[in-house]
């Protein structure tokens, strides 16, 4: 390893090829970056100074007879710098364009090869727009979402700035040149790059999961492996929108620990850590399961375990197809069937932010062939988990039940898992809730929209054939709306304070229950906000207008009033609903 301080001109140089590996995460910097990026050079306008922008770590690569032809000299692997590197060349291209030095800029950036490739080498998701940026001859503004592109443009907008502002842009090209300097740090070729860049990473901006797992699984000669399995899984663009969305549930807080791709890991480790239960004590398994500890735990069913990290890849893409194929939250956009199966199931989480089943749905999955007895397990569970959010049961246990308990025991018939349940009925926590405590519950209990909107779409849904075309939106078409508002004082109007306190009270309980919420086709709930506090007559007109073709709001057409009363009465005709028809216990 040797360490040496370096110019521009002497990282980047026409006879020089700079390949960055495909381990290595897409160009992530951002505008924050830029910004700091563009005021460090343009400082070097008042400094007698060189500026310093970090250490690149560099591996010389072998040089083929093609190279030669095209008038490389040397190639070189970027094993960390290439986020300083690729902006250090968008900030320099349209310095170059706008001071009217395009050919001065050929001469460094490009190969002298036929089509002017950059003589920085992307990854594969890059390459298009850094390569497009580096041919531009004039700084025009680019469309495209891109992180390159887009630094392209506030470079662009920029420069533009700083020059209508007085600054000189040929003395800050001129200045920029002589001042940047590297310290570049070229590795032998026994030295593991892979290793190196995994360690350097670890100690700045937190690699995800897929990330490190990418890297942990692919050796640095495994590319083509990589390109034909887990890029198309999960590198593409288009597989990057899907894992690294947030989740759907408004009420889970938004961190990388919430992103698709580390639900998906933290589900595929509480299946797979169960392959090895007779290996791990009872801490082992806590640990193994920890947000923080999960790559470690992947990585431990290689070099603890004795799995082939082939094995453990072509697993993980399994789950991993299984997943974004039957959780996908695009579910919530969709008409679900009538009949039990993985849409509903999906729906559900998906509605709920109930993340903590998805173990055991994939290992359904996986694990059990028969479609047939796959709905009938995904029925029984819709059922216990409807039940359970109905009853408001506690969460203890709640997670071991869908890893430990069910996938551990190797649980994958639906008669092997209701006689598990049937078995909890002394834990409170795991117990199947019963017909009366749903009565009694909905008698009572505060329910807030979103969960009274899925309670009466899963309803719906079940008294609604999709072939009968009607009711075909998906969850998000619809929200749920109560009758009798809230006491306040624009209610008051409308809805007067009952003169004895203890009626009063009773009303402010009902209002909160199930029974006064209906199921509104309508997409703009802020539309329908204004409306919430108006009278009886009108909530009745806007009801039957926004529940046509809904059969749970039928009742609307022969109402002739609405109190505390008549939801305690619907209240009842749901909780017979839920038990005897929907969601029954045989």
């Amino acid at each position: 390893m040797e360490a040496r301080t370096i110019s521009i001109n002497g990282v980047i140089q026409r006879n020089t090829l700079l390949r960055i590996p495909y381990f290595q995460r897409r160009y992530v910097w951002g505008e924050e970056d830029w910004k700091r990026f563009a005021i460090d050079m343009e400082s070097t306008l008042d400094s007698d100074r060189c500026y310093f922008l970090g250490a690149i770590i560099l591996k010389e690569e072998p040089v083929t007879m093609s190279d030669r032809r095209n008038g490389i000299a040397k190639r070189q692997l970027v094993i960390d710098g290439q986020q300083r590197l690729t902006t250090l060349s968008i900030f320099m291209k349209v310095l170059h364009m706008m001071v009217g030095k395009n050919d001065d800029f050929a001469n460094q950036y490009l190969q002298a090869d036929d089509v002017k490739s950059p003589v920085i080498i992307h990854s594969c998701e890059d390459t298009p727009q850094f390569s497009s940026i580096m041919h531009l001859d004039t700084p025009n503004e680019l469309q495209g979402e891109s992180n390159i592109v887009q630094a392209y443009n506030y470079f662009r907008a920029y420069l533009e700035a700083r020059r209508n502002a007085g600054v000189c842009l040929n003395d800050l090209l001129n200045t920029v040149n002589a001042c940047v300097t590297f310290v570049a740090i070229s590795l032998t070729r026994d030295d593991d790059e892979q290793q190196i860049f995994d360690t350097i990473n670890s100690l700045g901006v937190p690699l995800t999961t897929g990330e490190l797992m990418k890297n942990f699984l692919y050796e640095a000669n495994d590319e083509d492996a990589y390109r034909n399995t887990w890029r198309l899984m999960f590198d593409t663009d288009d597989a990057r929108n899907f894992w690294e969305s947030d989740a759907a549930s408004s009420r889970q807080s938004k961190s990388k620990d919430n992103t698709t791709i580390e639900r998906f890991f933290h589900a595929f480790v509480r299946i797979k850590m169960w392959d090895f239960k007779d290996l791990l004590t009872e801490v082992q398994r806590k640990n193994f399961v920890k947000t923080e500890n999960i790559f470690t735990t992947c990585k431990a069913f290689v070099e603890v375990f004795g799995m082939s990290k082939q094995e453990l890849a072509t697993e993980i893409l399994e789950y991993a197809d299984l997943f974004k194929t039957h959780l996908n939250e695009e579910i919530l956009d969709t008409r679900i069937p009538q009949h039990a199966g993985i849409k509903r199931i999906a729906c559900l989480i998906n509605a709920t932010g109930n993340y903590a089943v998805i173990p055991y749905i994939l290992y359904i999955l996986r694990s059990v062939d028969s479609e047939a007895e796959r709905n009938q397990i995904f029925g029984f569970l819709e059922t216990y988990l409807v039940r359970r959010i109905l009853v408001k049961s506690t969460n203890n246990n709640y997670s071991d039940l869908f890893s430990e308990n069910l996938i551990g025991q190797r649980i994958n018939t639906c008669q092997a898992l209701k006689a598990y349940v049937e078995s909890k009925g002394s834990e409170k926590s795991l117990a199947m809730p019963t017909d009366s405590a749903v009565d009694f519950k909905l008698k009572f209990s505060r329910m807030d929209e979103t969960t009274a909107r899925i309670i009466l779409y899963l309803y719906e849904t079940k008294l609604t054939r999709t072939s009968d075309g009607v009711f075909n939106g998906g969850f998000n078409t619809y929200y749920a709306e109560q009758f009798m508002p809230r006491p306040c004082t624009a209610a008051n109007e409308n809805w007067p304070v009952l003169q004895d306190p203890d009626e009063e009270k009773y009303r402010q309980q009902a209002i909160n229950t199930l029974g006064n919420y209906f199921l509104l086709h309508i997409c703009n709930e802020k539309g329908l906000k204004k409306y919430h506090n108006v009278g009886f007559d009108r909530k009745l007109e806007l009801f039957k207008k926004w529940c046509r073709d809904i059969r749970s709001g039928q009742i609307l057409d022969s109402l002739h009033g609405w109190d505390e009363s008549a939801i305690a009465n619907r209240n009842r005709v749901l909780a017979t609903g839920f038990c005897d028809r929907i969601w029954p216990l045989d």
